[in-house]
C-alpha cells in the first residue's frame, strides 16, 4: 500500500468520523429539554382571605341581686338561659413562617354575626311572662396557630388566642297590652372580650392559593345588664357568653423567601 493511499484513507476516516459527530451534534439539539424540576409548596409567607360558615352559642344570666339600685332576695338565682345560632362571613388576615414540616403563624378575623336567640324568664322568682330577645352583631379573633404539614400542601393545626363579640339583650313582657301600665322594657348592648382555642385543616390547591375549614370555641366571659334602666324594668344580671364557630375560607398567599424542602 503506497503511502499516498495510506494519507487517502486517512483523510476519508477523518471526514466520516466529523460527519458522524455533526450527526449526532445535531440528533442531541432536537430532543426535548429536560422537565423542570417541581418547586416544593411553601407556607412560609403572608395572606388575606375570605371566610364564612355558621355559629351557636349560650347565653346565661344569673340575678345580681337588685332592681333599680333596690336589694332583692333573688342574688345568684338563673333568671335565662338562650341558645343563640346564626351565620357568619367575613375576612381573615395572617402570616406563617416553615421550618422543615413545622408551620408557625399568627392570624386575625373579623365577621359579620347573624346569631338570635330568645327564652321566657325563670320562674320563680322571676315573671315568666317576660322574655329575653338575644342577638349579636360581630365575633373577632386573633390567634396563634402552630401546624404540621402531612403531605406538602396538607397543613394540620391548632390554634388558640383572644376573641370578643358583641351581645345585645331586650326584656320586655310581650303580654302587656299598651297603655295599661304594663312594664315596657329595656334594650342593652354590651361588648366582650374573652378567649378562643381550636383546630383546622388547610389544602395548598395552588402556588398561592390555599382552603381551609376549622372550629373554634369561644368564652367570652361575663358583662352586666340592666344596673339602672329609665322604665324600672329589669332585674340587674349578670351575662356570661359563649360560642362555636365552624367555617371555611380561601386565602391568597404572598409568599416570600426559598421554598421549604422538608423530609416526606
Amino acid at each position: 500500500m503506497t503511502t499516498r493511499f495510506r494519507w487517502a484513507l486517512a483523510s476519508v476516516s477523518l471526514v466520516l468520523t466529523a460527519l458522524t459527530g455533526a450527526a449526532s451534534a445535531a440528533d442531541m439539539a432536537l430532543k426535548a429539554p429536560p422537565a423542570p424540576a417541581v418547586v416544593p409548596y411553601s407556607w412560609t409567607g403572608c395572606y388575606v382571605g375570605i371566610e364564612g360558615g355558621g355559629s351557636w352559642g349560650r347565653d346565661r344570666s344569673v340575678s345580681n341581686g337588685s332592681n333599680n339600685g333596690v336589694v332583692t332576695p333573688t342574688a345568684g338565682a338563673l333568671k335565662s338561659a338562650s341558645d343563640m345560632s346564626g351565620g357568619l362571613v367575613g375576612g381573615t388576615i395572617g402570616c406563617n413562617y416553615q421550618r422543615d414540616r413545622w408551620v408557625f403563624g399568627i392570624e386575625g378575623d373579623g365577621s359579620w354575626s347573624g346569631q338570635t336567640g330568645s327564652s321566657n324568664l325563670v320562674n320563680p322568682p322571676f315573671n315568666p311572662n317576660f322574655r329575653e330577645d338575644v342577638s349579636q352583631s360581630y365575633i373577632a379573633t386573633i390567634r396563634g396557630r402552630v401546624g404540621y404539614t402531612i403531605t406538602p400542601t396538607v397543613l394540620i393545626y391548632g390554634t388558640a388566642g383572644g376573641a370578643f363579640a358583641d351581645l345585645k339583650i331586650r326584656e320586655f313582657d310581650p303580654t302587656a297590652a299598651p297603655g295599661t301600665g304594663g312594664a315596657i322594657g329595656a334594650t342593652e348592648t354590651r361588648s366582650y372580650a374573652g378567649w378562643t382555642a381550636g383546630a383546622g385543616v388547610e389544602w395548598g390547591f395552588a402556588p398561592s392559593w390555599s382552603a381551609k375549614f376549622e372550629y373554634l370555641y369561644l368564652d367570652l366571659g361575663s358583662k352586666g345588664f340592666f344596673q339602672t334602666t329609665a322604665t324600672g324594668c329589669c332585674t340587674f344580671q349578670s351575662t356570661r357568653l359563649t360560642d362555636n364557630i365552624v367555617r371555611a375560607g380561601i386565602n391568597y398567599h404572598f409568599n416570600w423567601g426559598r421554598p421549604v424542602v422538608a423530609k416526606y
